[in-house]
């Protein structure tokens, strides 16, 4: 016969088991990655909060200026310019991505044909740099060999030459970078749709409500928190995208391209003014929360359901 079992006192245990006091091993544990926290994103805010205060030559701090490195862009005409630019790329870039990215992951969400294929493909311009994305296009789009300019002047008899126009260089500049950064959305927008439970559409659709109905009021409401993370993580990309400007169009022709990202490495280090770069850099960062802030607020807010 087996011996009746015994009930285990999990309160004796724990009484029993040695507890070292005053033990610092989750601090252990955490520290590092506090330090390069630290490290990496605290400590060059405070940095350049410091040198922005100073008039510098080079590297050199040469005397303290207090405030008149932010006086000095605040009277400044071209970094108001350069601010509109930044406006009219983000926003331009914002309107066609999430409508793009939704749709295409509304499809891949869908029955397709070689649907697996499709999301293959569409994610590789994620994965290829910005360096290099510049440079393609770049390719693409010379007026004198370029793939693009050549099918234009066999359909039309001219070469087009986007890049030397002002106007033309934002517009592609826009659609670049909205070829190089809509699988981002893609699939952050697709794992979200997955998530939807099938029984709310088949409900709906019983309820007679149409697919716009269904996409409105079902797949919508419940994909908002991620389509609220994509428009400030898309929203901080574009804003401050240094790399796929300076390579493609160095801020050009005639300084129609010049961000105020851009900006903050042309004063830094093609003028060597690193005083004033670091304050343009501070007042890119605040304008970055306050972008943030706003999205939140405005997306937290309750839909109005017609």
């Amino acid at each position: 016969m087996s011996s009746p079992a015994v009930p285990l006192d999990l309160a004796a245990l724990a009484t029993k088991r040695p507890r070292p006091k005053g033990t610092s091993l989750p601090a252990v544990f955490i520290a590092p990655a506090i330090v390069a926290v630290f490290l990496v994103s605290i400590y060059p805010i405070f940095d350049a909060a410091v040198l922005s205060l100073f008039q510098t030559r080079y590297a050199e701090k040469l005397r303290f200026v207090g405030a008149a490195n932010y006086v000095a862009l605040w009277n400044d005409a071209s970094i108001w310019a350069s601010a509109g630019k930044s406006l009219i790329y983000t926003g331009a870039s914002l309107a066609l991505v999430l409508p793009l990215s939704l749709g295409l992951a509304m499809l891949l969400n869908s029955a397709i044909p070689l649907r697996s294929t499709a999301r293959t493909i569409i994610v590789l311009p994620w994965v290829v740099s910005q360096t290099v994305v510049a440079l393609l296009w770049a390719w693409l789009l010379n007026a004198d060999f370029g793939p693009i300019a050549y099918a234009a002047q066999s359909l039309t008899g001219s070469r087009p030459a986007l890049l030397a126009s002002p106007v033309g260089a934002m517009a592609a500049l826009i659609v670049v970078n909205v070829w190089a950064s809509y699988p981002q959305a893609t699939l952050l927008l697709l794992a979200a749709i997955q998530t939807v439970p099938g029984e709310l559409h088949e409900a709906a659709h019983i309820d007679g409500a149409s697919a716009w109905k269904r996409f409105r009021f079902v797949t919508l409401p419940l994909i908002k928190p991620t389509l609220q993370v994509v428009l400030i993580q898309l929203t901080l990309l574009y804003f401050n995208m240094v790399t796929l400007v300076f390579t493609l169009t160095g801020g050009g022709p005639l300084a129609a391209t010049d961000t105020l990202a851009l900006r903050v490495l042309k004063i830094s280090f093609e003028d060597w003014n690193l005083g004033r770069g670091a304050a343009l850099g501070l007042v890119i960062t605040a304008i970055n929360f306050a972008m943030s802030a706003l999205y939140v607020r405005a997306l937290r807010q309750p839909a109005q359901v017609a």
